[in-house]
């Protein structure tokens, strides 16, 4: 529900705050001393330099993507000759997060997150993993910050994950029960079972890990790419294409390619309009789920400002009634020059909803739509490309 911990009910401003992200928390949820922290770039550098991002008192960072991420100490060793962390013995912290919807069984998925090892860290390790369930696990311990090491975890790395300059992907697929309605990150397994180094980044005496977590998904491993549908942007300007308006979309492992050159990663990307009218770009998304591959492509055409009619007019058409009922006269201000115009309607997600060469009869043209009632876009065009565009309402 909340991928990259982008929405919150309010900035950090102090320790044990992952319940200030939306739809995450703690799995043993209280008002413990410690427990796994909420960072954004909204939080005051002056209140607390701890949870400042990306500049920190304990490693540099921006977000894999947004403004937010989560921080937590996942293993703890106890056995460590060094002095005491400020930590309790046995220490680890799990966050939790809700998935959209149960899952369905049988059905297989992709489950993934982005993780990064900070520079104030004692140890670096293997076996971060996240395990899918009904909420349950919450059961299996009453003390905060206690292991969990009595379950299996869907996905897990068995490679020690030790880069404090880029962010590294855990991902794997599984087979959903059906029940599957909650995300548990962290560390399940006993300690003689990990695979540890000792970094000494900062300090010797560090006994714990430090890992910030991002970009969490959860996704049908049949998924397809989708580079959004064909659209246009006018000279000068940007548009947003891929996956526009799906919010479940940012953990998605995206690549986008502009004339067989690698441009950017993301579900969603802006892209700018060309520099000449008319000309027409392809890009293409190449999708990674769990190692199943698919492209899509979409086209995007760059148009004018406005239609310059005879004298230099812009802008020269009428249309009415605005709102209407499905039936739009367009009538023009002045002589139709001899190329044709042609209309065509979009929704507000930028899809071709109509299109329509028009044909002038007593110097007005007629659109009959049968169209959900709504707002669009009524876009008049040129044959050189130049453009005239008005929203219309539909009821």
């Amino acid at each position: 529900k909340n991928p990259s911990f982008e929405k919150y009910s309010k900035c950090p401003d102090g320790g044990n705050q992952i319940r200030y992200a939306n739809n995450w928390s703690d799995l043993i949820d209280s008002a413990f001393s410690y427990g796994s922290e909420y960072l954004n770039t909204c939080s005051n550098f002056l209140a607390d330099v701890a949870l400042h991002v990306p500049s920190n008192v304990g490693f540099y960072q921006n977000p894999h993507s947004g403004n937010g991420f989560a921080l937590g100490n996942f293993y703890y060793d106890k056995t460590s000759p060094f002095p005491p962390s400020p930590l309790p013995i046995n220490y680890r912290d799990y966050i939790q997060g809700r998935l959209i919807s149960k899952l369905i069984a049988g059905k297989t998925y992709c489950a993934s997150f982005w993780i990064n090892y900070i520079e104030c860290s004692g140890y670096a390790h293997n076996k971060m993993g996240a395990y899918l369930d009904d909420g349950k696990i919450n059961g299996l311990s009453t003390t905060p910050g206690s292991e969990i090491t009595t379950i299996i975890p869907q996905v897990y790395t068995d490679s020690i994950i030790k880069d404090t300059l880029n962010w590294t992907k855990i991902e794997g697929s599984f087979l959903a029960t059906g029940n599957e309605n909650y995300i548990s990150i962290g560390l399940f397994f006993n300690n003689s079972a990990i695979s540890k180094i000792l970094t000494n980044y900062c300090s010797a005496s560090t006994q714990y890990s430090a890992y910030l977590i991002d970009d969490v998904s959860v996704i049908p491993i049949d998924l397809a790419a989708d580079a959004g549908k064909d659209t246009w942007v006018e000279v000068g300007k940007q548009v947003q294409i891929g996956r526009v308006g799906d919010t479940t979309a940012e953990g998605l492992d995206c690549k986008w390619y502009h004339k067989g050159t690698l441009i950017d990663s993301g579900a969603i990307i802006t892209v700018n309009a060309a520099s000449s009218i008319n000309q027409i770009d392809t890009y293409v998304v190449v999708q990674n789920v769990c190692g199943n591959i698919t492209r899509d492509t979409m086209l995007l055409k760059t148009v004018g400002l406005g239609i310059p009619l005879l004298g230099g007019v812009r802008g020269g058409f009428t249309i009415y009634p605005n709102p209407s009922t499905g039936v739009i006269t367009i009538s023009p201000h002045t002589v139709i020059p001899q190329e044709s115009i042609h209309a065509t309607l979009y929704d507000l997600l930028g899809r071709v909803v109509h299109q329509q060469k028009l044909s002038f009869n007593n110097k007005e043209a007629v659109l009959k739509l049968h169209l959900p009632s709504a707002t669009y876009i009524l876009e008049l065009s040129n044959e050189e490309g130049t453009v005239q565009r008005e929203r219309v309402v539909i009821k």
